[in-house]
């Protein structure tokens, strides 16, 4: 279970990002709002320690940049928001997982174990679904209302 919530939404996401990226349509704007939420969601991620297991709990800087950027009608593709949030994600919890083992002195063959260890319930998995399907819905109930919405 583990392995399809992060292994396939992370081959996807590489694919929709390379497919953007040669359409020329990832702006440098977003690509530096992009880097600008990275530092953000690392830094609020947090570890919370129970007897049951370590868990690692995280915010995603990246899904509410695109949502500010849709109430401002700036519009982000949901395929484009799903790569890069699932991206942004990932990219915390391997980091956040990598610094973790360091701190402990546990063998750094380990350090992935837990990422995305709550398989299809991990916010690895869902958070990037509800982040396109958010943009999705506000961009149409938008667009109903007969505004424009300006591409970023």
């Amino acid at each position: 279970e583990t392995g399809l919530a992060v292994l396939l939404p992370g081959i996807l996401s590489l694919g929709i990002v390379g497919f953007y990226s040669r359409a020329g349509r990832v702006s440098d704007r977003l690509q530096l709002l992009w880097m600008l939420a990275l530092p953000i969601a690392y830094y609020c991620a947090r570890w919370d320690m129970t007897p049951d297991g370590d868990r690692l709990y995280t915010y995603s800087a990246f899904s509410v940049a695109c949502l500010v950027l849709l109430f401002k009608r700036i519009y982000v593709p949901p395929a484009l928001a799903y790569a890069l949030t699932f991206l942004s994600l990932w990219w915390v919890d391997v980091t956040r997982a990598l610094c973790r083992m360091l701190e402990c002195d546990v063998p750094l063959s380990q350090f992935y174990e837990g990422v995305g260890g709550a398989g299809l319930r991990d916010a690895l998995f869902l958070l990037p679904l509800m982040t396109a399907a958010a943009i999705a819905y506000g961009a149409s109930r938008i667009e109903r209302r007969g505004e424009r919405l300006a591409v970023l």
